[in-house]
C-alpha cells in the first residue's frame, strides 16, 4: 500500500487499476484464470465425446442401412419374375390395370428401403441436434456462472483493498495533523521562553517586579495567540478530514457501479449469445 502514500500538499487518488495491481488480486486473478481454462478444458473433452458417440451412431445406421440394402437386392431376381408375370397378365386380359398409389407412397423393396432409412436418419440427427444443442446451452450458462462468481469475488477484494487503502490514507492523514500541532505547540513554548529571556536581557527594565510583569502581560498575549493559532489548526484539520473522507465515499461509489456495470454486462453477453444460438449438430 506505499503507492497511497499522503504528500504533504494534498492525498492521491485511490484507483481500481493501482488496486489491481496489488499482490492478493493479482493472485487471485491467475487462481480464476486456472479454474476457468480448466472448465474449458472439461467442456471441450464432453464435446468430443458427444461427437465421437454421435459419429459411432451415424456410422452404424449407416452400416445397417447398407446390410439391409444387400438383403434387399437378393431378393430382386423374384420381384422381377413377379413382375414379369403381371405384365402378361395385362396382355392377356385388356381390363386388368394398376391401381395408382394415392400417396405416392414407395412400393418397390428398394424404395421401401430408401424410405426406412431416410426416416431413420431424420429421427437420429433430430436426437443429436437436440443432444447438441442441449450440451453447448449447458456449457454455456456454466461458464457465465463461473465468470459472474469469479467477477463477484474479484470485486469483494477490491472493496476490501480500497477500504484498507482508505483506512491507510485517513491514519497517514491524522498522523501528519498531528505532527504538525506537535510542532505548533513546541514552537509556541520556544518563542514564549524566548520572549521571556528578551525580557529578562533587557537592561532598560531596571527592577525585577518590572520584568516579571513585563514576562506576565507577554505570556498572556502568547497564550491567547497560540489558543486561536490551536484552533485554525484544529478546524483546518477536521476539514481536511472531512474532505478525505467525502472522497474515499465518491471512491467507494464509483467503484460500486463500475461493479454494477460489469456483472450487467457479462449478464447481457450472456442473454446475446443465448438469443443467437441456434439448434446445430456435428455430424
Amino acid at each position: 500500500m506505499s503507492k497511497f502514500i499522503i504528500s504533504i500538499l494534498n492525498v492521491e487518488a485511490i484507483n481500481v487499476a493501482d488496486l489491481r495491481k496489488d499482490k492478493t488480486f493479482v493472485k487471485l486473478s491467475k487462481v480464476h484464470q486456472r479454474d476457468l481454462e480448466s472448465m474449458k478444458k472439461r467442456h471441450q473433452k464432453q464435446r468430443d465425446t458427444i461427437q465421437k458417440q454421435q459419429q459411432t451412431n451415424v456410422d452404424k445406421l449407416m452400416s445397417d442401412s447398407h446390410k439391409q440394402s444387400k438383403k434387399k437386392s437378393s431378393g430382386s431376381s423374384f420381384s422381377s419374375n413377379h413382375s414379369h408375370a403381371s405384365l402378361d397378365l395385362r396382355d392377356s386380359d385388356p381390363t386388368a390395370s394398376v391401381v395408382p398409389n394415392a400417396n405416392n407412397a414407395p412400393t418397390s423393396p428398394n424404395d421401401l428401403h430408401n424410405f426406412a432409412h431416410n426416416q431413420k436418419m431424420r429421427s437420429l440427427v433430430v436426437t443429436q441436434t437436440t443432444e447438441w444443442s442441449e450440451l453447448m446451452r449447458r456449457q454455456q450458462q456454466e461458464e457465465h456462472e463461473l465468470r459472474r462468481v469469479q467477477m463477484r469475488e474479484e470485486w469483494d477484494l477490491l472493496r476490501k483493498l480500497m477500504t484498507e487503502a482508505q483506512k491507510l490514507q485517513m491514519a497517514m492523514l491524522r498522523s501528519r495533523l498531528d505532527t504538525e500541532i506537535k510542532d505548533l505547540k513546541l514552537n509556541q513554548t520556544k518563542k514564549s521562553i524566548e520572549d521571556a529571556r528578551v525580557i529578562q536581557q533587557d537592561k532598560s527594565i531596571k527592577t525585577k517586579a518590572e520584568k516579571d510583569r513585563r514576562v506576565k502581560e507577554l505570556n498572556e498575549k502568547n497564550v491567547k495567540m497560540f489558543l486561536e493559532e490551536r484552533r485554525r489548526q484544529a478546524v483546518k484539520s477536521q476539514k481536511h478530514e472531512e474532505q478525505l473522507t467525502k472522497r474515499h465515499q465518491d471512491q467507494t461509489e464509483a467503484l460500486e457501479k463500475e461493479a454494477a456495470k460489469t456483472l450487467e454486462q457479462e449478464d447481457m453477453n450472456y442473454r446475446e449469445t443465448l438469443l443467437a444460438s441456434k439448434p446445430e449438430t456435428v455430424v
